[in-house]
């Protein structure tokens, strides 16, 4: 995350206001990106030699509607943040059908495929569950507070309304003792997936295809086009007063530390790796846990990105022995989110600045905070889009700003939202080749949302002065 400085020249007569070196317009409910160049390149990073600390790359050319957003993107959150909801849609492969998430095999311990509630889950509450997997794939579960694994065994409900007997047997075996985050609040959560498990419920190739730079996440490009008249679905959802976590993964960068998942080779070079955050976001958790309901402190980072592992280079190069997990891919993709930044009145390094942004994924499964700028791809233009920004400690505006080949960023501004949360929109439209940030008077986090809906963040709602319209100069 880097600050952003942009000029007055956008601002219309009067309305330019400096505040510590960055400069401010008007106040709006949206802005508009467009003129993305649709081509480019960067430094891929390839190697990363943890005894020297040095890194090799290779020179990447990208190409595609929002190019290179349309690669798969991690989710940013900087406290002090609270964030009530977080939801990813992808255009629907075929009406009101889930894109099946298959586990893969990973050569660390990192396969896992987890729902996160609070409190123990009842066997219908399985079954339900249950409904939406294939049979065959490996279901994990928490029944009664205690952790299971079975295969699936469950086409759907029966004529006379029995439970899989799967399920059955499961619950009865389990005892009544509760598995406690150890770090926050008492949720219970179901995760592990045996590396052995995973490679024996590997995604076929007929059924499912690896991400590629433009369709991660499962979500294909042939997928993505059929989704052009329908509707949109829901991938992932976290709602933090529910203790609800799906399709998802918290993260943040302790790797390696006190014998948690992840590494710190490498050094100040290439900085910790990615391991999976507590409830709190401060330290590192020994498994994928659900974020807490509760305010992110001061700059504490929390990254998020899906419940898929990389494996056999799906992901692209990513750093050894480091946490590893998909993105959110494609040129058509839209983040719900519900959160407030409210104030603390700390002052030092990133206090009381909050912040929202997407980077390049390829930037946090290799070096996002090292001090060798080879090993990252963003020096050289894979790709930042902050949503919301607190540019200075205590501002009561957040910018957004590109940062890309060519950079660029509106002057105009949204409120920190101190006092309550608001509901905020981030759409990739590539049909459109557009990008939008839109506050949302009102929006529920269903299942899947209607075209129209989708469509109707990137309007103007009767107000043309509400949104801002920023162009990037190719």
């Amino acid at each position: 995350m880097t600050n952003s400085k942009v000029d007055a020249q956008a601002c219309a007569a009067g309305t330019a206001t400096e505040v510590k070196g960055n400069w401010y317009c008007s106040q709006v409910k949206a802005i508009t990106y467009s003129g993305f160049p649709d081509t480019g390149s960067y430094n891929k990073v390839t190697k990363m030699d943890a005894n020297s600390g040095q890194c090799e790359s290779e020179r990447y050319s990208y190409s595609g509607s929002l190019a290179p957003l349309n690669e798969e993107l991690s989710l940013h959150f900087r406290g002090p943040v609270w964030l009530r909801q977080l939801a990813v849609y992808f255009p629907s492969p075929s009406a009101n059908r889930k894109r099946s998430v298959n586990v893969k095999h990973h050569d660390r311990h990192h396969g896992h495929q987890y729902l996160h509630r609070r409190g123990p889950k009842t066997v219908r509450e399985k079954e339900r569950m249950l409904a939406e997997r294939a049979v065959g794939d490996l279901v994990s579960a928490t029944i009664n507070g205690k952790l299971a694994f079975w295969t699936n065994e469950y086409a759907g409900p029966t004529a006379a309304g029995g439970q899989p007997s799967s399920v059955a047997s499961a619950a009865s075996s389990l005892g009544s003792a509760a598995m406690i985050c150890p770090y926050c609040d008492n949720i219970s959560t179901t995760t592990t997936i045996s590396d052995s498990a995973a490679e024996t419920n590997s995604a076929s190739p007929s059924t499912a295809q690896p991400p590629s730079s433009s369709d991660g996440f499962g979500q294909s490009e042939a997928n993505q086009d059929s989704g052009q008249s329908g509707g949109w679905t829901r991938q992932a959802y976290y709602d933090s007063e529910q203790g609800v976590s799906d399709g998802l993964t918290f993260l943040n960068h302790f790797g390696g530390t006190d014998g948690m998942p992840g590494t710190a080779d490498g050094g100040p070079a290439f900085g910790a790796s990615l391991s999976y955050a507590s409830c709190d976001g401060k330290s590192a958790a020994h498994s994928p846990q659900t974020l807490s309901n509760k305010t992110l402190d001061d700059n504490v980072e929390v990254i998020v990105l899906s419940n898929q592992t990389c494996g056999d280079g799906d992901c692209g190069y990513t750093r050894p022995g480091g946490v590893a997990y998909h993105g959110f891919g494609g040129d058509r993709k839209v983040f719900l989110m519900e959160f407030s930044m409210p104030s603390t009145g700390k002052t030092g390094f990133n206090a009381d600045m909050p912040a929202i942004w997407a980077l390049n994924a390829q930037i946090p499964l290799t070096s996002q905070y090292g001090t060798n700028s080879d090993c990252s791809c963003w020096t050289s233009g894979c790709g930042e889009f902050d949503f919301f920004e607190t540019l200075d400690t205590g501002n009561s505006r957040c910018k957004s700003t590109l940062h890309m080949a060519p950079p660029g960023g509106s002057s105009d501004y949204f409120p920190r939202p101190t006092d309550g949360t608001i509901k905020a929109a981030v759409v990739f439209a590539g049909a459109q080749k557009q990008a939008h940030i839109q506050i949302l008077d009102n929006q529920s986090f269903e299942e899947s949302l209607a075209s129209h809906v989708v469509d109707g963040f990137g309007s103007d709602d009767g107000d043309p002065l509400s949104r801002s319209v920023f162009r990037l100069a190719g």
